[in-house]
């Protein structure tokens, strides 16, 4: 593959839509081309996170070992999708092997070479932080679908239509910055750009067990859990299972506001919480706009949805799998 077919090839990829030529040829310079045979393993579960890889040709598998140290097939990925993107992003380890299955040909970019272009202002980060959003979200649905068994029956909402911020919830003072600044969630935020964030909204407190967000309908805004915690669980029947914990310096809500579609997962105060609260329109201008502002917002949402990420994983390495078939979930961006 020529450095041209190279640049053109990257431009179909869904992560970097939008980008200009300058900028794709500038990431086709620092990608490396690797060609592993079937049944190569690119990285173990657990493996420190180096690299992250696109699939020209051929295809992958994502394997999660569960009970009993049994292998079981989580992801597929084939041309154009990405792999092992999270470890590069939460300086974490892999979170799944990853196998080739079928002889494949990759681009291949590390770690320092992503972080470069995250940290920067340039607008092709901006744009590959929203790509990774709406990536995070079709995958985040896809493993809390699997995991849940069966669809929740979602309600049915324009797409900008502005929801109802709950009831429940009191409208209050903001909190002092000297302490949200000293929380260890925001330390290595510029303090101007964190502060522009958190009064990008308004501030509400909520009693213990009130329900925020439902499952299958339309989150009302994206929640910032100042102090307190609130639980992010999927619920069928009698069975609920806990996906996630928003304590303080964490999110929730905001998946369905980044795609459009109804909330994948219910969200209620497991204690009594001060919030920050973002609605629709306040939302989509940090999500959209290219100021330092945003770029404090959008990380905030990037470490939160790798966190979710992880944390689904827990139960389906709990779980006992009746064979070793694959479940049918997906590495694509959607």
């Amino acid at each position: 593959m020529s450095d041209r077919e190279t640049v053109g090839f990257l431009a179909t990829v869904s992560l970097f839509e939008g980008w200009a030529e300058a900028d794709l040829t500038e990431l086709a310079n620092v990608a490396r081309r690797r060609t592993p045979r079937e049944g190569e393993i690119l990285w173990r579960q657990g493996d420190d996170a180096r690299e992250m890889a696109v699939v020209v040709e051929g295809g992958l598998a994502a394997t999660l070992r569960g009970a009993g140290d049994r292998a079981h097939v989580i992801g597929l990925a084939g041309p154009r999708d990405v792999v092992g993107e999270i470890g590069l992003l939460d300086g974490g380890a892999h979170s799944m092997t990853v196998e080739v299955t079928q002889d494949a040909t990759l681009l291949i970019l590390g770690k320092q070479d992503i972080a470069a272009l995250l940290a920067s202002g340039h607008p092709a980060a901006f744009s590959l932080k929203r790509r990774l959003a709406h990536v995070f979200a079709e995958r985040l649905r896809n493993q809390l679908r699997h995991l849940a068994g069966t669809p929740v029956e979602s309600v049915d909402a324009p797409r900008n239509a502005q929801v109802p911020i709950p009831a429940e919830l009191e409208e209050c003072r903001p909190p002092d910055s000297a302490y949200v600044r000293r929380m260890a969630s925001f330390h290595e935020f510029d303090p101007a750009a964190l502060w522009g964030f958190l009064t990008s909204g308004t501030y509400a407190r909520c009693a213990a067990g009130r329900t925020l967000v439902t499952e299958g309908s339309p989150s009302p805004a994206c929640f910032l859990t100042i102090n307190g915690a609130v639980e992010k669980v999927i619920v069928r029947a009698d069975r609920r299972v806990r996906v996630g914990l928003a304590g303080p310096g964490k999110a929730f809500g905001y998946e369905g506001l980044i795609d459009g579609r109804p909330s994948p997962i219910t969200a209620i105060t497991r204690e009594r919480v001060l919030l920050l609260v973002l609605p629709a329109d306040p939302f989509r201008q940090l999500f959209n706009s290219e100021d330092a502002v945003s770029r404090v917002f959008l990380d905030v949402i990037q470490r939160d949805m790798v966190s979710t990420l992880r944390q689904t994983l827990n139960p389906f390495a709990r779980r006992t799998w009746p064979s070793d078939a694959e479940t049918g979930l997906s590495l694509r961006p959607g």
